[in-house]
């Protein structure tokens, strides 16, 4: 949709929300375009699902304010918290919340029953609804009769039937098995695609914020840790925080001495340009090589391998993930497309041109 002078649908000025003593939300800024999807990303407890709750409306913010398609809707100075049901949204919960007296179609018809709309026109938005979610043919089926998968595809058409300005889904689809979830993952985002519909998007999940987020925004402990681009947050994460959430990273101590860089205190490598004096080096699994039978008993090599040995291999179906013992405590996490023995010992190569510096 479009909104006043091309402002975004939802904007969120430092927004502050307390449980007593406890900071839920700590001066939250956060900008979403129209036809954006924004996933929330976070561990739980770190104020993702509170968010939500004040874009919803549920919960009133303590400071800051917060706009949707540019009409101020929340606001403590001015007194303003406009209600859930003013401010055009419509949600998607973990539990489906559908009524289990009615049956499909009178489930998602529900919302444009409530806006008064003409009954040949329901039954037309509610019928082109279900068939983008390949739902028609259960239109007259009890709810119950559905299962949990089909569940939750009569949620997002209820939610979608009525052309919200800004579409909330609060971790849809962590109820489902895995082959469920990875269906409707995909279901979802082609939704996205094909309405143009702006997405707020809740989950714990990365591999959901990865396939549906434009931006993810990563939270911890009230605030946004990060918010950008599926690629820019995993190549290029803010924080130490960010790298090791983002992707599993191994995150390396450095300081520069010269040519060479020391990791950890303890492994010498050479220097590639542009590293500053020191830092933490993100080194993503895929970007370490595993060498069998280089191994060498000094710490540095001319070649750049390391020595290691293998403490653990572990298959993930299209590669193994390696967990490595390297000299005084260090240990990586490599992936490899084989697996190897436990106490087996191996080369180390680390692509120091593709991994990434944070501070802290």
């Amino acid at each position: 949709m479009q909104t006043p002078n091309g402002s975004p649908l939802l904007e969120c000025r430092q927004l502050k929300k307390t449980f007593g003593a406890k900071t839920a939300l700590d001066s939250i800024d956060l900008t979403v375009q129209p036809g954006e999807c924004q996933v929330l990303l976070g561990p739980s407890g770190c104020g993702k699902t509170t968010l939500l709750n004040l874009v919803a409306g549920s919960l009133q913010a303590d400071a800051g304010s917060l706009s949707i398609a540019g009409q101020l809707v929340d606001d403590p100075t001015r007194g303003m918290h406009r209600p859930m049901q003013q401010r055009g949204l419509a949600m998607v919960f973990q539990h489906h919340s559908l009524w289990p007296h009615m049956n499909v179609s009178q489930n998602v018809e529900f919302g444009l029953k409530l806006r008064g709309v003409d009954p040949s026109e329901r039954h037309k938005q509610v019928m082109g609804t279900l068939e983008r979610l390949q739902m028609e043919e259960f239109a007259e089926r009890p709810i119950g009769t559905l299962s949990g998968g089909q569940q939750q595809r009569v949620a997002i058409a209820r939610a979608l039937v009525v052309q919200p300005r800004l579409l909330l889904m609060d971790e849809p689809l962590s109820a489902l098995d895995a082959r469920l979830k990875e269906e409707l993952k995909s279901e979802i985002a082609m939704l996205i695609r094909d309405t143009g519909q702006t997405v707020l998007y809740v989950t714990h999940d990365q591999g959901e914020a990865f396939a549906l987020g434009d931006r993810i925004a990563l939270m911890s402990d009230g605030r946004i840790a990060q918010n950008s681009t599926p690629e820019a947050i995993y190549q290029t994460p803010s924080s130490r925080f960010v790298a090791e959430f983002i992707g599993s990273a191994n995150v390396l101590a450095f300081q520069r001495q010269g040519d060479e860089i020391v990791l950890e205190d303890t492994l010498r490598m050479a220097a590639t340009n542009g590293l500053p004096a020191s830092g933490h080096l993100v080194v993503r699994r895929e970007d370490i090589d595993l060498c069998p039978g280089e191994a060498t008993a000094a710490n540095k090599t001319p070649n750049g391998i390391l020595p290691g040995a293998v403490r653990h291999s572990r298959f993930l179906g299209d590669r193994h993930e390696i967990l490595l013992d390297l000299e005084r405590g260090v240990s990586l996490r490599a992936f490899h497309r084989s697996g190897f023995s436990c106490g087996e010992k191996v080369g180390i190569r680390l692509d120091l041109q593709r991994a990434h510096v944070v501070r802290g």
